[in-house]
């Protein structure tokens, strides 16, 4: 196992800048993702010097990070990222599109497991970005930037999947 299966870590009520990078030490680029997103959602303070240090809770970008290290891996690992995106729902994180197209590109070649996520939560977490028939300019702008980007990542499975019938029907 590469220890990304289970990725919760133990909570802490604080850290010294040695321990913590300790805690990174051999780790791989998603498990010390993890670890750091794991720190900030505790809300473990960070000793730097005679200084404690709070964390920022994290945010769309944060998961986005931690989605494109798993992304990145050499294995796909779409049973972490729908992990990742529940956890980032059930903590209020609004997806946004970079997010999204990150959590899709976690399955690699899967187009099944991927249209199935779309179809369970990520295609309605990106149907939020459809534009409003109030929205000013910039906000259709935004819009659909985000939308386009969640599109984008499972364009990328089909293109991985060597599936442009799929591709052709999204």
């Amino acid at each position: 196992s590469d220890g990304t299966s289970n990725y919760k870590i133990a909570a802490f009520d604080n850290f010294t800048t040695d321990n913590f990078i300790s805690l990174l030490h051999r780790k791989t680029f998603t498990e010390a993702s993890i670890v750091i997103l794991e720190t900030m959602r505790n809300g473990t303070s960070i000793q730097l010097g005679t200084k404690l240090m709070q964390p920022p809770k994290p945010n769309s970008q944060t998961y986005c990070l931690v989605a494109t290290t798993i992304a990145n891996s050499l294995k796909q690992n779409s049973e972490l990222a729908l992990q990742l995106f529940q956890e980032a729902m059930d903590q209020g994180v609004t997806a946004d599109g970079r997010f999204l197209n990150a959590l899709l590109r976690c399955f690699g070649d899967d187009i099944n497991g991927a249209l199935a996520a779309w179809k369970g939560g990520i295609g309605a977490a990106a149907a939020k970005f459809e534009p409003k028939p109030n929205d000013n300019k910039q906000q259709i702008i935004n819009r659909g930037a985000n939308l386009l980007a969640a599109y984008n990542g499972l364009m990328h499975v089909c293109g991985r999947a060597i599936r442009p019938d799929v591709a052709l029907r999204l």
